[in-house]
């Protein structure tokens, strides 16, 4: 199947008009039709209905259903040919976060280094929620990820390592810091400086403050943990964030959430499900599988 014949078929769906797919994809109106012809000659069954009279174009309800697959087929065609290129490569393309790279890496990259798999490394360094997303698009094939809740998606391998708390972080000067522990439904009028959408932080507070049925506002939101951190060393506001990211010259407090959910910061090895890893991938896997939590 032509992956270009699938691009006609849906710009066609979307605008009902031949000559205007034609312009979009700078073609002649007669490609266009062959394309659709093949289309229809592949899945032997009727996609298109031409109605000359009234000068329309109807989709017939087997394209509707082949319109509503095609994007998930391209998409699977598409990482075939990723996890096909990447057998001609002797790289290791890895996903770490941050938080998890500063914390919790170290511990296995002299081991790395001395089986000459830390030189193999090709790294993605973003937050947890981007590195799935490049995972699952064939962009990168292993991963350490953070999760506010154990891995069960369909479209991934995940083998947990372990879990640890969050914590609400306040300035010494906040009112609140006198407290060893404090409940999101107490934190109701608070404001909040956040991690952005690329970590599983937002995720983590969501959950929190559903639970509590409460809807504090987060009056700022960055990628940078150290940048949240003298944010709310300045009193600009409180955050939530693992509590091994704070360190005790961060200058900020640390206080227990009481909130009974399970809820924390899961750390997993990921892999696409059905991923094949090459026998330098396996062994990195399997020291990532050593690591400590």
């Amino acid at each position: 199947m032509n992956t270009r014949d699938l691009d006609y078929f849906r710009a066609l769906v979307d605008c009902q008009n031949y000559t205007m797919v034609a312009k979009q994809f700078a073609v002649s109106q007669p490609a266009v039709t062959q394309a659709i012809h093949r289309l229809e000659k592949e899945f032997a069954v009727k996609l298109v209905i031409q109605d000359r009279r009234h000068q329309q174009t109807n989709i017939t309800r087997a394209g509707q259903l082949l319109y509503k697959n095609a994007r998930q087929i391209q998409a699977s065609l598409q990482l075939a040919h990723r996890e096909i290129q990447s057998t001609l490569q002797t790289d290791i393309r890895f996903g770490l976060p941050p938080i998890i790279g500063t914390l919790y890496f170290p511990q296995i990259a002299e081991k790395l280094l001395q089986n000459g798999l830390l030189q193999q490394l090709k790294i993605t360094e973003t937050g947890s929620d981007e590195l799935l997303r490049k995972l699952v698009h064939g962009e990168i094939n292993i991963a350490l990820l953070g999760s506010y809740l154990p891995f069960d998606l369909p479209t991934v391998r995940a083998v947990r390592l372990g879990a640890r708390p969050f914590s609400i972080i306040v300035s010494p000067q906040n009112s609140l810091a006198k407290q060893a522990a404090v409940s999101f439904k107490d934190l109701g009028q608070a404001q909040f400086i956040g991690l952005d959408g690329k970590y599983v932080h937002p995720q983590a507070f969501r959950a929190y403050c559903d639970f509590a049925g409460v809807h504090p506002e987060v009056i700022y939101r960055t990628p940078d943990i150290s940048w949240v951190k003298a944010l709310v060393k300045a009193n600009l506001g409180i955050s939530l964030l693992v509590r091994d990211v704070v360190k005790a010259d961060d200058g900020v407090v640390c206080l227990e959430i009481k909130d009974q959910l399970p809820v924390s910061f899961n750390i997993s090895v990921v892999t696409r499900a059905g991923y094949l890893p090459t026998t330098d991938e396996q062994r990195f896997i399997d020291q990532l599988l050593k690591m400590k939590i």
